[in-house]
């Protein structure tokens, strides 16, 4: 089943790169942003598989090795879409997470907010959003975030089984792409029994999308939702009722991965809010409140009271 674009595609649309030496720059950003500030607040830059900088700002938990993990997603429509935010819409949400036990991370996937390579203009055709973009940010910019919350959980700082994400507009469906392939990982064949593996994923397991844009360039979203909906993870998909494109997107996801039985009646929902609002829209004015308690309320109970106590994710071979 193919979820997204062939890597040889993805290949061609990173050679630009080869010639902006990003991964030295993304270093230096790096050793920067970590001798400043509140230590549990801090900004990371992290360097995808093609080299191409992801700027995310962590915030740790102070309660340990069993923290849940959140990973937030701000729209992903490129930076000369109308209203184009960045991760820090969502500082309000990080905080109030942080302050329940959750670790955090906020994200600027590719082409959007700060994530572009030094020196590259933002007016520069290299930053358009093209076809392959949505598939390398599931392969590439989701893969670097996962693998710095995996040394975060080997350092006893979170519990990587317990991971969710929060995320606006296009990147649902990155988001909803990321989780089917966290749970198509195999596990290291490191014991006879399946059950005594180490995993290497299987660690998404909750979803929450705010106005989610239900066709992506370059991802296959009925195999992503159809495969979405075969696999343990709670959902919830937030949109307005009363704009027209909102509400129809929301109303294909949440009947793609619907499941019709009583005792799942709470793990997907769709909930539909009144009036003109949109995407990082819900995070703001007299919405952000209560957006920021239903978020936290749904992570608590499908993350923090999840029963995936923490285990080494060191493989033993």
């Amino acid at each position: 089943m193919s979820l997204v674009l062939s890597s040889s595609k993805l290949a061609r649309s990173c050679a630009a790169l080869m010639v902006l030496g990003v991964i030295s720059s993304v270093c230096q950003a790096q050793a920067a942003a970590q001798q400043a500030g509140d230590s549990t607040v801090r900004e990371e830059v992290l360097a995808a598989s093609d080299g191409w900088p992801i700027h995310a700002t962590y915030y740790e938990s102070a309660a340990g090795k069993e923290s849940p993990v959140v990973i937030l997603l701000a729209g992903a429509e490129g930076l000369d879409m109308k209203d184009a935010r960045n991760r820090r819409v969502w500082q309000a949400t990080a905080v109030a997470l942080q302050k329940g036990g959750f670790a955090v991370i906020a994200v600027d996937l590719r082409k959007n907010g700060d994530s572009i390579p030094e020196g590259v203009e933002a007016n520069s055709p290299l930053l358009k959003m093209g076809l392959s973009d949505y598939p390398t940010m599931v392969a590439s910019d989701m893969e670097a975030i996962n693998e710095f919350l995996l040394n975060e959980h080997q350092q006893e700082k979170l519990n990587i089984r317990k991971m969710g994400i929060v995320a606006v507009g296009s990147s649902a469906m990155v988001a909803a792409a990321f989780a089917v392939e966290d749970w198509a990982k195999k596990p290291y064949p490191d014991a006879p029994s399946l059950a005594d593996r180490t995993p290497r994923g299987q660690d998404v397991r909750a979803l929450i999308m705010y106005s989610p844009n239900a066709s992506v360039k370059g991802i296959s979203s009925n195999n992503v939702l159809r495969a979405l909906k075969a696999i343990p993870v709670a959902i919830n998909i937030v949109a307005s009722k009363d704009i027209k494109d909102d509400a129809r997107n929301a109303d294909k996801i949440y009947k793609a991965v619907e499941l019709r039985d009583e005792q799942y009646k709470d793990t997907r929902k769709q909930t539909m809010a009144g009036g003109d609002i949109t995407a990082e829209g819900f995070l703001e004015g007299r919405f952000a409140e209560p957006t920021n308690a239903d978020i936290l309320a749904f992570l608590t109970k499908y993350l923090k009271e999840l029963d995936a106590p923490w285990a080494s994710r060191k493989s033993r071979l």
